[in-house]
């Protein structure tokens, strides 16, 4: 399978990878929802925070800001955990690609473009929703400075 400039047949794609990366995949779409569900509570809680009046009580203030820096650095850890499994799948594969060889009527560099090319472009489009997540992250954890830096 080249690289061409046709449209990539999603249903191709997935039939073309291994077992260990789609079980991945499925796992990185569960971590994305929840990831982005979660950061845009805590955003929402921070909106609902930076809207009440001084008179409220700033110790329960304190008390669900240091609530939502705990759940977003879950979020961080979860996400970090997501990325090193990543590398771990990614290059478990790599030996297995090798293994059709023999099997292979492909010789030398083409068998090796061939065999790595479904791999490369799975893990840009890993990296790709790693990069998002990471992104968000960071924008609701400059807010979360925003608000716990003393005025």
């Amino acid at each position: 399978m080249y690289l061409t400039s046709a449209v990539l047949n999603l249903r191709a794609f997935w039939t073309e990878l291994l077992p260990l990366c789609k079980l991945y995949a499925l796992y990185l779409g569960g971590v994305a929802i929840y990831t982005l569900f979660s950061l845009f509570r805590i955003l929402v809680r921070l909106r609902s925070l930076k809207n009440q009046t001084a008179t409220e009580d700033d110790e329960n203030k304190y008390r669900i800001l240091a609530l939502l820096r705990d759940k977003h650095n879950h979020l961080c850890q979860l996400n970090f955990f997501s990325t090193l499994l990543f590398g771990l799948v990614f290059f478990l594969q790599i030996p297995e690609n090798f293994r059709s060889l023999i099997d292979s009527s492909l010789t030398g560099w083409d068998f090796i473009f061939d065999s790595l090319v479904i791999y490369f472009a799975f893990a840009a489009g890993v990296f790709f929703v790693l990069i998002i997540l990471h992104t968000t992250e960071w924008i609701v954890s400059a807010h979360l400075r925003r608000l716990t830096r003393p005025r």
